[in-house]
């Protein structure tokens, strides 16, 4: 294709649509001409009339605000830099726009390709201490993706112990969540507004709902850039009334979680019904959660965490270097504070960490173990006060434990309503309703 001579029509035809041309950068306007030939169905052998035509008839047509971007998107990483009021992030998310327009991926763009090229040689050139901005900016991605894998597997643990996975010894879901179709041709400003307030309807109302829940997640773009969410979820799968015989239909937190997705994210419950890897169970937690990993530090993809602490990857990062001074770790006690450092670094007991900094948005979380008002003991069921009892004797000599490597030996095997349950039992214990030999216990009575 004579692009200079199908240029030479549009300007013979509408300058002000050869000038809004000629400010975009060669290698995405002729992407444009092509994309105008192929909607339009035109030949390579048009004429440049008819081809001009259809060009000046479709950029009618392009957003305003894309138009407007055409000078920046054309802009050199040098040239930015010199330039006012025009960062290198208002740039990216320009040419995703156009990218998002002309059906290009990423990696085929030349132009961001050489911009990053630029900006990251740049970086190179720019030294201190015998190294570079850009090793600092690596080394600063390792290590928070280092931090961000260590917060999430120790929230898996943490789970487990809480009984909010598929089983004391798996983990929890997984489930991906897209926006519509219509967002596909939206700008990228728009989709990441909506993906988020999505996301944050779903965390509001299962807080009202009372829905206790907690997750790892993921923001990021598919091949068309258009954001998406992975996010691994923990939920109670168990509705006692049911399994007792006391309703006829299972309802738990897991299925009004799911509902109340599915409600934020109506066509992904008609895929998620077509697809069973839309939300499925997790076997393979590691691997799955590289797979979330997999992009971490890539330009616009966001890693975080739901149901803990706003501000979680302060406290965790604070807490490991042993920068105990930081305002966010100011509401822990001293033996908090030692003792949660002693857990993250422990082999054996990381899991322990969240509970010992009580990092988690709710109290249940955060009181595991605890302990419980007379009344509120007196309500349990017998299988609730001996889940109790477990998760309270287990936390007790776990974080008082001096040696790691001690094996527990307060298990007993109790046969209660010919129901065969491993069972706790605190030293003084009293009102015990059904007789039972106690091999070996150890801890403090709990309410009666």
């Amino acid at each position: 294709m004579d692009y200079g001579n199908l240029e030479q029509n549009i300007y013979d035809n509408d300058i002000a649509t050869y000038d809004i041309l000629n400010a975009l950068h060669p290698f995405y306007r002729h992407k444009l001409y092509q994309k105008v030939a192929d909607i339009c169905g035109l030949s390579d052998d048009v004429d440049h009339q008819e081809y001009a035509l259809n060009i000046i008839k479709m950029m009618g047509k392009i957003k305003r605000d894309i138009i407007d971007s055409f000078p920046i998107v054309s802009l050199s990483y040098d040239e930015i830099r010199t330039s006012d009021g025009i960062t290198t992030r208002q740039a990216d998310k320009c040419r995703i726009n156009i990218r998002r327009l002309l059906a290009i991926k990423r990696d085929d763009d030349i132009v961001q390709s050489s911009f990053d090229e630029d900006k990251k040689n740049r970086y190179k050139k720019l030294r201190f201490n015998n190294k570079s901005v850009q090793d600092s900016i690596d080394k600063k991605i390792s290590n928070n993706r280092a931090r961000d894998w260590h917060i999430a597997n120790s929230l898996d643990a943490s789970m487990q112990f809480a009984g909010l996975t598929q089983s004391p010894i798996e983990s929890g879901w997984l489930i991906t969540l897209t926006l519509p179709s219509k967002y596909r041709s939206l700008p990228y400003e728009r989709c990441i507004e909506e993906i988020n307030h999505r996301l944050n309807m779903i965390k509001k109302y299962s807080e009202r709902y009372g829905i206790v829940w907690t997750g790892t997640y993921c923001i990021e773009l598919h091949k068309d850039e258009t954001p998406h969410i992975h996010l691994i979820y923990y939920v109670n799968h168990i509705d006692k009334l049911f399994s007792n015989g006391l309703r006829r239909e299972k309802i738990t937190d897991k299925t009004k979680l799911e509902d109340l997705i599915f409600k934020f994210f109506k066509e992904e419950k008609t895929r998620a019904e077509l697809d069973c890897s839309i939300n499925r169970e997790i076997y393979d937690f590691n691997g799955i959660l590289g797979y979330i990993f997999k992009d971490y530090g890539k330009p616009n993809t966001r890693h975080g965490f739901i149901g803990l602490k706003r501000d979680i990857k302060s406290i965790w990062n604070n807490l490991y270097i042993g920068n105990f001074g930081h305002k966010s770790l100011s509401y822990l006690s001293d033996n908090k504070l030692f003792l949660s450092r002693k857990l993250m670094k422990s082999e054996y007991f990381q899991h322990y960490t969240m509970f010992s900094l009580k990092c988690f948005r709710d109290d249940k979380l955060n009181y595991l173990g605890g302990e419980v008002s007379l009344n509120e003991y007196d309500d349990m069921s017998m299988f609730d006060k001996m889940n109790y009892n477990k998760s309270h004797i287990i936390m007790f000599e776990d974080l008082n434990r001096k040696n790691p490597t001690k094996i527990r030996k307060t298990l007993g095997l109790l046969n209660v309503i010919y129901v065969f349950v491993y069972l706790y039992l605190y030293k003084y214990t009293k009102n015990v309703l059904r007789d039972f030999n106690i091999t070996k216990s150890r801890g403090q009575p709990p309410p009666i």
